[in-house]
């Protein structure tokens, strides 16, 4: 998806398709590592996806989980 919202077609065999009209508007958590996982907010897939392509734009990182699901319930091993 670009900066406008529209997805964009990409023939690799790198790239795996998201479910997106399906989940679109499913309920996610943006969150940033600082020594833990740290929650910014919660939206929908679709503004996440977006959010996260402005946030790799500017040289940070975000992560998305689904809402209810807490990465600091898991072992270091995703750290």
């Amino acid at each position: 998806m670009d900066t406008t919202g529209k997805v964009q077609i990409v023939d690799s065999s790198w790239c795996v398709p998201l479910p997106f009209k399906e989940y679109a508007m499913s309920r996610v958590t943006v969150y940033f590592y600082s020594d833990r996982w740290v929650p910014i907010k919660f939206c929908s897939l679709e503004k996440a996806i977006l959010l996260h392509h402005k946030a790799n734009l500017e040289g940070r990182e975000i992560l998305l989980f689904p809402a209810n699901l807490d990465p600091n319930q898991f072992s270091n091993s995703f750290n």
